[in-house]
């Protein structure tokens, strides 16, 4: 427009009209010199619209195009002259090439009047320029200036509120620079000219300077521009030369400068982004052909080059490469303190700016040897990207890691209003995840991804302050995971994290484990992650060294508290667990709520021995625990007040415990944490069905503490403080039977729990409590009684002042245990008014080996009822006043040591009163074992015991006298039974004045003087002698012998009684299985010679058979040998004359043999001579046949060697009766020449 309002003489003179407009000029000028005066005010009354058509004419030559003034148009001359008009259109009016609000032009006078239109001021108000590139790139503005020749100046013009419009006929598009203000400086239309000022693009003010020289003849001018942004944002230098056409084209050099971020620290202080590069700019292309870009000018040595090339038109689109060899990002403050600060990774993705990306398509190749991103560095990295001038989209970017590791990503980048954004896949393959994972995680020296190859894949999303991976799939060492992250580095910093992990052991679970940064020691994950959640599944997985199955682990923490909305596994170490917990406070002083569900398979569990360890339980305890497993339970851990921490805390627990049902409420008032320390009220209760079983589970599997099958109730109530001890009462009750404890409780640190307090039982069975103090296998009757206890621990026990009743017998003493190495040692007194046989016999053998048919002698139930060894040995002094059995004193005053060891148990020592005499016993049961045979020792001695007070009537029938005894045995078996089948021992015993009833020796005198006993019948005989026996006793001083037992039967072998008169000698065998008897004596006389010869020392023999049972003996005397030899004495006379008769009649048969016996013998020498006769007959015609043999041979041969004269004779001729051989009857010759 500063050419339409400056005229000069060569326009004029081309023309009529300005030629007459030149005259109306000078006319009006000399009007005005000669009239000064109305110089003034004339042209305030001229009405200078009357001239518009002329003005536009001539602004139309000068411009090209068409003008158009619609506005007012005013002229004054003094003191300058001065131009204004308004409304000018320039070109078509539907599409102008340019407008203008207002135009005001001073000119020179002198040169104004001389037609030199040197415009010392010029203003426009609200100018716009349009200007069009067409649709083949050629540039058009509506106006020529090329006859505008040099005789318009512009000194100085001001443009206020002016645009420029720059359409571009190709993409259909208009730029626009609005609110233009600034100096334009024009020698002429051809140049040169500057312009400094401001102006608004795009919502942002920018500092505009330009300047051109003058065109050359080709209409090349050197230009430079420079624009920036108003606040320093950034600045653009272009210095190069600008060819003016249809076709403009511009070449030179590019300086682009882009302020750092202000700094609110010295140490953040950063240089400009400067970019230095050649260019050519048309119409249809931007190239810079080598551009140098520094990011940071104060880091002079890291430089990226490159090249670009940005087409221009309808298809704008870009092709750019950038290389370089190390980029870095600028380095941290060295005053830093790491372990206070995020992870560099989380601290990156706050501060990533968003990517520049040019409002067109195109594509980007990025090439550099290694971008240091602070905490790690990616090499070799290679970026191939597009850009649909909207987002990028990443072909292809390829980076290498520690640890042999290469990362591929493709995606799509974007810049949502500022804000960078990011989607694709990514892919990391690494070699040796050892070194990879030293990017966030201290390097340990045993580390088990050590040469462990893995990989990582999935979708990455970065959008607004969020980074996610989805549809991850993680590989370590050949076994795949799947994973979703996502991190939260804005407002609200987090991390989210899903992971299915594969079936792992122990070993996989370590590597992947030492792939995660270490959440709990990490500093650094605390800053970088103060809230998040994770969910983690796995089939198999090792936590804490033990393989948890099904396991499901979702939570979600905060600087307060991890909370777990779900904790579950089917199977970890033989645990089950699932629970929703809260857990806060610290390591040391946990804070924990929640609720859930524990399942024990087992009491050896690697979990629960896990549990004991992190809980710090004392090995006692685990031990009293381990019976009460399996189990199943569920918990609840509350604030004692709702919602409020730190008041205190309750516990309640219920299910399933060694095979009952149990309820526990613990109110803690300093917390889990503080259980120990603070106040504690304790309530629980314990109710089984089975009672046995649950006290199997308890550890009593072989201590029967309650007979019967009714409900087991325990109930438990006890309060204080670990510090000062806890008051209360526990019992444990079945039907009608109970034992309780009153009084106080105390808990060491080490877990020993003593106390003092009264023990109440009242029992059916007392069997139970000889268990409890190690004599497992004892029986005892019921008892009902009270004892003041004391103990600590399972160190010391104390029974004092015991009072109590078994049946009608009170007894009374002290109990004391002390543990002596690993085993309780037992001592006390027990007295007791008086004692049952069978109950010692239970106390020692046990009930159980009571057990057999009723009809047998000795009972066959088992002596190894429990083959687990006693856990005890002791030895307590029993002393009673009576030993009874079946109503029966057995023995007086007695007192024995019961005496119990882990192998055996025994009763030693035991002195008792019987039959004016005493009774010593020992008898023990030993080797308790894995097997189920046991051994049964003793020894017994009776000292001037009369016999007819030990032995039943029924046994002792017919002996008397006073015994003394000692005796030793053994025997092994399963039963008692057994045990008395395979005994074995020996002994002896002595009676002073034996006396054996209806043994009379005076019976073999009586049958001394028997007559005519030939002639009685043996039935009479026997019936006198018995008579005769039965007439006295046998007597005897003293009787002595010795026995022995094997294989369960006792033998008196060769017992011999010297008596009065009479010898009783003999065998005895009882067979203690049956107590069977077998057995025979016999009576010989003594000192007696019958001179009738009838009775003989010899023969005179009566026999005692001892047969029956030893509680129903059979004695049997048997005469019939007596009465046999009493016949055969009285006939031997009679049979030794008979043989007297005998010898001689066999004298005189022998002399007639003697005579046949001759006769005999001649016949046969007789006999003998004829056969030697005709032998020798017999070889004499052999001899002389054999001669005429040979006679007639040699006389054949001889005829054979002459003629033959006579006739052939060749008839058959028989050999018969030719002597051939031996002769008959002849003997054959054994030897040549024979």
């Amino acid at each position: 427009m500063c050419a339409a309002s400056a005229y000069t003489h060569a326009s004029f003179s081309r023309g009529r009209t300005g030629t007459v407009l030149n005259r109306i000029y000078i006319v009006v000028g000399l009007f005005a010199i000669v009239v000064l005066a109305g110089a003034f005010l004339a042209p305030r009354f001229i009405q200078w619209g009357d001239y518009r058509d002329r003005m536009e004419v001539l602004a139309t030559s000068v411009l090209g195009a068409e003008v158009s003034i619609r506005g007012d148009i005013s002229f004054s001359l003094l003191p300058s002259p001065r131009l204004a008009f308004s409304d000018v259109i320039v070109g078509d009016a539907e599409a102008p090439a340019a407008t203008v609000g207002a135009v005001e032009a001073e000119f020179v006078l002198m040169d104004f009047l001389r037609d030199i239109y040197n415009v010392t001021a010029l203003s426009l108000e609200s100018p716009v320029v349009h200007l069009t590139v067409d649709e083949n790139g050629l540039f058009g503005s509506g106006v020529d200036l090329s006859g505008a020749g040099s005789g318009v100046a512009l000194g100085h013009a001001r443009i206020s509120n002016g645009s420029v419009r720059l359409e571009d006929l190709r993409s259909a598009e208009t730029f626009v620079a609005r609110r233009i203000d600034g100096d334009l400086r024009l020698s002429s239309f051809a140049g040169p000219f500057q312009f400094q000022g401001r102006a608004d693009y795009d919502d942002a003010r920018y500092e505009v300077r330009f300047n051109s020289g003058a065109a050359d003849d080709q209409g090349n001018a050197r230009v430079s521009s420079f624009v920036r942004e108003a606040l320093g944002a950034f600045s653009v230098t272009l210095e190069g030369v600008l060819s003016a056409s249809a076709a403009p084209r511009f070449e030179g050099s590019l300086a682009y400068r882009q302020a750092p971020p202000e700094a609110e620290r010295a140490d953040d202080i950063r240089g400009d982004l400067v970019l230095e590069s050649a260019v050519t700019v048309s119409t249809d292309r931007v190239v810079l052909s080598g551009y140098t870009l520094q990011p940071d000018e104060n880091r002079a040595g890291m430089r990226l080059t490159g090249a670009a090339s940005v087409q221009l038109g309808l298809r704008r689109s870009f092709d750019a490469v950038v290389s370089g060899g190390v980029f870095s990002l600028p380095p941290r403050d060295a005053t830093e303190v790491a372990s206070e600060l995020p992870y560099e990774f989380v601290r990156m993705l706050s501060e990533l700016p968003a990517p520049p990306i040019p409002p067109m398509p195109g594509r980007l190749g990025v090439d550099l040897a290694e971008v240091g991103l602070r905490g790690f560095a990616l090499r070799e990295l290679r970026v191939d990207a597009t850009s649909d001038g909207t987002d990028w989209t990443i072909e292809q970017a390829v980076g290498r890691l520690p640890g042999e590791t290469e990362m591929r990503f493709a995606g799509v980048v974007s810049n949502d209003n500022g804000v960078v954004g990011l989607q694709g896949d990514v892919t990391i393959v690494a070699a040796r995840l050892e070194a990879l994972s030293q990017l966030w995680k201290r390097p340990s020296e045993d580390s088990p991804l050590f040469n462990t190859p893995g990989s990582l894949e999935g979708r990455l999303m970065l959008a607004d302050d969020a980074f996610g991976l989805s549809h991850g799939r993680l590989n370590v060492d050949g076994k795949n995971h799947e994973l979703e992250l996502r991190i939260g580095f804005g407002a609200e910093p987090r991390l989210d994290t899903v992971l299915e992990l594969a079936s792992l052991d122990d070993r996989e679970t370590a590597a992947l484990l030492a792939l995660f940064p270490d959440a709990v020691n990490d500093a650094n994950f605390t800053i970088s992650f103060p809230d998040g959640s994770f969910s983690i599944t796995a089939e198999h997985a090792d936590v804490m060294g033990l393989i948890a199955s099904d396991l499901v682990a979702e939570a979600q923490w905060s600087p307060e508290a991890i909370r777990f909305s779900r904790l579950s596994a089917s199977d970890w170490g033989g645990l089950m667990l699932s629970a929703a917990l809260r857990l806060s406070g610290s390591l040391s002083e946990p804070h924990v709520t929640g609720s859930g569900q524990l399942g024990v398979t087992d009491s050896d569990a690697p979990g629960l021995m896990a549990l004991y360890e992190m809980a710090g339980v004392p090995f006692g305890w685990q031990e009293g625990l381990a019976g009460t497993w399996p189990a199943d339970l569920q918990f609840l851990i509350a604030e004692a007040e709702q919602g409020v921490e730190g008041a205190g805390q309750v516990l309640t627990l219920s299910g399933d415990l060694a095979a009952a049902a149990i309820d526990l409420r613990a109110e803690m008032s300093a917390g889990l944490s503080g259980l120990s320390t603070g106040e504690l009220r304790l309530v629980a209760s314990l109710e089984a069905e089975n009672g046995e079983a649950t006290l199997g589970r308890l550890g009593l599997t072989d201590v029967p503490l309650f007979t019967g099958d009714e409900a087991l109730v325990a109930s438990l109530f006890f309060e204080g403080s670990g510090p000062d001890g806890f008051d209360g009462r526990m019992a444990v009750s079945q039907g009608g039977q109970t034992v309780s404890y009153f009084g106080a409780l105390r808990v060491a640190q080490s877990g020993e729990i003593s106390g003092d307090g009264t023990l109440d039982v009242l029992l059916d069975d007392a069997s139970g409590l000889a268990s409890l103090v190690g004599a497992r296998g004892a029986s005892l009757p019921g008892v009902e009684a009270s004892a003041a206890i004391s103990f600590e621990g399972v160190r010391r026990l104390t029974l004092d002042n015991i009072a109590g009743a078994s049946g009608d017998a009170g007894f009374g003493g002290y109990l004391e245990m002390q543990r002596l190495g690993q085993l309780p040692s037992y001592s006390g007194q027990i007295n007791t008014d008086s004692l049952g046989l069978g109950g010692l016999a239970a106390a020692m053998f046990g009930r159980g080996a009571q057990i057999g048919d009723t009809s047998a002698i000795w009972p066959e139930g088992p002596l190894a009822a429990n083959a687990v060894p006693r856990p005890a040995r002791g030895e307590i002094a029993v002393s009673t006043g009576s030993l009874t059995h079946g109503g029966l004193n057995l023995l007086g005053e007695t007192s024995f040591n019961f005496v119990w060891s882990p192998e055996s148990v025994s009763i030693s020592r035991l002195v008792g009163a019987i039959g004016g005499g005493t009774l010593r016993l020992s008898i023990e049961q030993c080797c308790a074992g894995s097997l189920s045979a046991r051994t049964v020792s003793g020894q017994v001695t009776l000292d001037s015991v009369a016999l007819d007070d030990i032995v039943p009537e029924a046994i002792g029938w017919g002996l008397s006298g006073d015994l003394f005894a000692g005796l030793q045995f053994e025997g092994t078996g399963e039963s008692l039974g057994e045990t008395v089948r395979s005994m074995t021992g020996e002994g002896n015993f002595a009676f002073s004045d034996f006396v054996a009833q209806g043994l009379s020796p005076s019976v073999f005198p009586a049958i001394a003087g028997l007559e005519n006993v030939l002639d009685m019948e043996a039935v009479a005989l026997e019936t006198l002698i018995g008579i005769a026996l039965s007439q006295g006793d046998f007597e005897a001083e003293d009787a002595r012998g010795a026995f022995t037992i094997a294989g369960g039967t006792v033998r008196v072998a060769n017992l011999i009684i010297e008596g009065v008169g009479g010898r009783l000698a003999g065998s005895l065998n009882l067979v203690l299985d049956t107590l069977g008897l077998d057995g025979n004596y016999v009576l010989t006389p003594r000192d007696y010679v019958d001179p009738d010869g009838l009775v003989e020392p010899d023969t005179a023999r009566i026999i005692a058979q001892v047969t029956g049972t030893l509680l129903a003996p059979v004695v049997r005397v048997d005469l019939s040998e007596m009465v046999a030899a009493i016949q055969v004495r009285a006939n031997e006379l009679e049979v030794e004359r008979l043989e007297t008769l005998r010898l001689e009649d066999e004298a005189r048969q022998r002399a007639a043999a003697q005579e046949r016996n001759r006769l005999i013998e001649e016949q046969r020498r007789r006999a003998a001579e004829e056969a030697a006769r005709q032998a020798a007959e017999e070889e004499a015609q052999r001899l002389e046949e054999e001669q005429l043999l040979q006679e007639q041979q040699t006389e054949e041969e001889a005829g054979d060697e002459g003629p033959v004269t006579g006739p052939l004779n060749l008839g058959f001729q028989p050999g018969v009766n030719q002597p051939i051989g031996n002769g008959v009857n002849q003997p054959i010759p054994l030897f040549p020449g024979q």
